[in-house]
């Protein structure tokens, strides 16, 4: 039975532990709250990956939104051992490390695959019985009474029209192998004799070609002989042919250069000669004294004095000294009238504010022609003061003009009394003087340069002329080695003409030679092919004659096979039909609500299926029944096939069984589920209405 499960990020349950107990197992909560999650968590735990390709579903679409991985966790009590289910899960699938299944509390099995192998072998639920039987999804609780193939499905009977299909598939296969294969004896047996003629022909044909090689060996060993004596000559011909060719080119480079070493050698005892007519002119060479220095000092001299502005050369150092007393008279000229404008300006206040007062200058009452006169001296001394004022800036600025001038004239003071024209006629002279010294110097250097070349070129004169007697002495030497070397081609053309019209005779025997053992190896290659095919062919031959009666032999086993298959499957039907219809009719009996029901019989007509209900009005088929009637020969019939492929239904799994019925209906389906429990065990049910919560054993409320 099942005893517990715990989801981590499965769907819409973040973390969640369901405990479960013997009965009718109650889970309530409305739509949407996740109560088929957890039938599905249970499903996941018992066949994972199987599962999730079974529903055509995605591992993705078991977990929690936002969550990376997840986990099912599943508590089962099953033969007085406790049985733990662990199913770690990704987007991609389970996780090898956390998948396992544990028997109280030893790891028995580890990995998707395994672990779903284990429940089968341990638990001996597999996915088609748990699914059809153990649990009924939403809208499938009468699907076994209404698919007449269903039942075949559940029972495997199936499986005989599949296996029937197959060895019908593998006759038509064999049948068609047994064509080929003859087909091929008949052509190998026509390609043997072919193959044993031909090889018949190509001995003959090569005991000919022997034979004619055996004619030609004398004339072939004859042709070796002279072919390495006419390539021996040949190629001493040929090496004093191109002897000769290189001591003809050695010959006319040595002469060629023997011309030039003559040429060098004339060329310099010319220059030797051009040496001797340096030296004389170079003692005849003036010395002049050193003018550079006067030169470069009188030319800087008159650069200097042409650069002096005119305004310098008229300037007189006493103008800036006039020009500053100038400026200090003003200013105290100016000082004086702003004193005593100001004074003017206070009595002109005084005289405002007093009334017959007195001048704070002179001590006098301040009448109004007083006051009068003092406004018209402050008049004139404003305009006086403004004036000054005036003058002041003129004269600093006077000042400044002069002050610069006078320090260029003091940069040049020493300069301005030198005559500029005098000056200059000395330069012209030096310049003269300088140009013809730097002509002298130049030749004197050339002629220097050349002097100095004369034991280079005396010891170069030395050096052609005995490069010259050398190249003489080989010239000699070559003339002697063509000689020779003329000599001996002369022979050898002779002896090579006439070896070389023996070799041409033998030539064309050799080559008749060489054509008929390469005739001979092709002979061979050829029979050395045929004689191998026909060993292939007789070999071929003799395995397709023992394919030929495996083919025949399996062809009729094939048909035993067939014949046998459709015996059998009426047969498994009756026997399958028998032990349903015992579990069927004591399940029906424990769980009916009319006594005129007094028995239920599964039966099969023309490959179908139905179930009649004996009452004592005769038999009703269960298509005749009502829908509550018709949900209690569905659970019977589910409970008897479990019974009867399991041994037992350890657990029974309803999701929303009494959707879209009536309340009489549904109220018969709680009956019915109540009464369940007397023969399964555990039996889970989910509903987002509240009428199981009275039959219940365990409530859980989502």
């Amino acid at each position: 039975m099942i005893r517990k499960i715990e989801l981590y990020n499965f769907k819409a349950h973040a973390k969640a532990v369901f405990k479960f107990g013997e009965g009718v197992n109650f889970i309530y909560g409305p739509n949407g709250s996740g109560k088929t999650s957890i039938m599905e968590a249970v499903s996941i735990a018992l066949f994972g990956s199987q599962w999730v390709r079974r529903v055509g579903g995605r591992w993705s679409d078991y977990l929690k939104r936002g969550a990376s991985v997840g986990e099912v966790r599943l508590f089962l009590n099953h033969m007085g051992q406790e049985v733990l289910i662990v199913r770690r899960f990704g987007e991609e699938g389970s996780s090898t490390s956390g998948t396992y299944l544990a028997i109280d509390g030893a790891v028995v099995a580890r990995g998707d695959i395994d672990v779903t192998n284990a429940v089968v072998t341990k638990l001996g639920i597999r996915i088609d019985e748990y699914r059809h039987l153990l649990y009924i999804r939403q809208g499938e609780l009468r699907r076994i009474l209404q698919e007449p193939e269903y039942i075949d499905h559940i029972l495997r009977i199936d499986e005989f029209d599949k296996v029937d299909e197959v060895v019908k598939d593998v006759l038509k296969e064999l049948e068609r192998r047994r064509e080929r294969v003859g087909g091929r004896v008949e052509e190998l047996e026509k390609r043997a004799p072919q193959l044993k003629a031909k090889a018949d022909a190509l001995r003959q044909r090569l005991a000919e070609a022997e034979r004619k090689i055996k004619e030609l060996e004398d004339a072939e060993i004859k042709f070796r002989e002279v072919e390495k004596r006419f390539f021996e000559l040949r190629e001493r011909y040929i090496s004093l042919t191109k002897e000769k060719e290189s001591l003809e080119r050695g010959l006319e480079e040595t002469a060629s250069m023997a011309l030039e070493v003559e040429k060098d050698i004339e060329r310099l005892e010319e220059e030797l000669e051009f040496i001797r007519r340096a030296e004389e002119e170079l003692s005849t060479l003036p010395e002049l004294g050193d003018v550079e220095r006067e030169y470069y000092e009188v030319k800087q001299l008159v650069a200097t004095v042409e650069k002096i502005p005119p305004e310098v050369r008229s300037y007189d150092p006493k103008l800036l000294e006039e020009t500053r007393r100038k400026y200090e008279e003003v200013s105290r000229r100016y000082v004086e009238v702003r004193s005593r404008l100001g004074l003017l300006r206070d009595v002109l206040r005084v005289a405002k504010a007093a009334e017959r007062g007195r001048c704070p200058v002179c001590g006098a009452p301040l009448t109004e022609e007083t006051v009068k006169r003092h406004e018209l001296e402050a008049l004139g001394l404003e305009k006086e003061e403004q004036r000054l004022s005036r003058l002041m800036e003129q004269l600093q600025t006077e000042i400044k003009q002069l002050e610069t001038l006078d320090k260029t004239y003091r940069a040049y003071a020493q300069y301005l009394s030198i005559d500029l024209q005098a000056l200059k006629k000395r330069l012209a002279e030096l310049e003269t003087l300088y140009q013809r010294k730097r002509e002298v110097e130049k030749k004197r250097a050339y002629l220097s340069g050349v002097v100095a070349r004369r034991g280079e070129v005396e010891r170069r004169l030395e050096e052609l002329k005995a490069r010259k007697a050398a190249l003489e002495k080989r010239i000699g030497e070559i003339n002697g080695r063509l000689n020779a070397v003329e000599t001996e081609l002369k022979t050898l053309a002779t002896v090579l003409t006439n070896i070389e019209a023996e070799y041409t005779a033998l030539k064309v025997k050799h080559e008749e030679f060489l054509a008929a053992k390469m005739f001979v190896s092709e002979l061979k290659r050829q029979l050395e092919d045929i004689e191998r095919e026909l060993i292939e062919v007789e070999k071929e031959l003799e395995k397709n004659r023992y394919e030929v009666q495996k083919l025949d032999k399996a062809l009729g086993i094939a048909r035993n096979i067939r014949v046998v298959i459709g015996e059998l499957k009426p047969l498994a039907r009756q026997i399958l039909t028998k032990a349903i219809n015992e579990e069927l009719n004591s399940i029906f009996l424990k769980l009916r609500h009319k006594e005129v029901f007094r028995s239920v019989q599964l039966v099969e007509i023309d490959g179908k299926y139905s179930i009649r209900v004996n009452t004592p009005a005769g038999y009703i088929d269960h298509r005749l029944l009502s829908l509550g009637e018709q949900n209690l020969l569905a659970i019977s019939l589910r409970v008897a096939l479990a019974r009867a492929l399991l041994g037992g239904a350890p657990f029974m799994m309803f999701d929303e069984p009494t959707e879209h019925l009536d309340e009489e209906h549904r109220r018969k389906i709680v009956e019915l589920i109540r009464d369940l429990t007397s023969i399964v065990p555990t039996v889970v049910v989910t509903s987002h209405l509240g009428e199981f919560e009275e039959v219940a054993d365990v409530v859980i409320q989502l």
